[in-house]
């Protein structure tokens, strides 16, 4: 921060002030003294000087006061701001609490009756195309559970040569 200069810039002609009141007098004789009022506008009660010493010490000596305590108003205070908290809380909840489903969260039946219910004349082709077949299993088409020994011998009673099939087998079904 700059320093701030001792000396300022302002400056008064020498013997300015001596002389003045005469040369204010001066000026007043000059001019229309009409507006100005020859009586003074304020008077002071006689022997208001008298007892003011008095006065001024019976008001500024301490007395006994009444003390009035102040109830507090911080539980008050408390309560109003718990309460705004908990009302911005719970709407502030309620609406994060919306959830946009996903084509995940649909059961298999509900997109199967959504395809059926509508005419949209797809063939299984384009089906497949939509529909995620990496995910499904066998066991999703049946009823009933199958195991994969069920089926391998079911594979060998029907089948005269498995290696027909190019079905990799474990060693303990060959």
């Amino acid at each position: 921060m700059k320093k701030i200069p001792k000396k300022n810039g302002f400056t008064t002609p020498p013997g300015y002030f001596e002389g003045l009141s005469e040369r204010i007098l001066n000026r007043l004789e000059e001019k229309d003294t009409s507006a100005i009022p020859s009586k003074e506008g304020f008077k002071v009660p006689e022997g208001y000087f008298d007892r003011l010493e008095e006065k001024v010490l019976d008001k500024t000596l301490q007395r006994e006061t009444k003390v009035f305590t102040l109830k507090p108003f911080r539980p008050f205070l408390y309560a109003a701001a718990a309460v705004a908290i908990l009302f911005v809380l719970v709407i502030g909840l309620e609406k994060n609490n919306t959830v946009t489903p996903t084509f995940e969260d649909l059961a298999q039946a509900e997109i199967t009756q959504y395809i059926e219910s509508r005419d949209l004349e797809l063939s299984s082709y384009e089906l497949a195309e939509v529909l995620p077949v990496s995910e499904l299993e066998i066991g999703d088409f049946m009823e009933t559970p199958v195991d994969q020994e069920e089926i391998l011998d079911y594979l060998e009673d029907s089948i005269d040569d498995l290696d027909e099939l190019n079905i990799e087998t474990h060693e303990e079904y060959q």
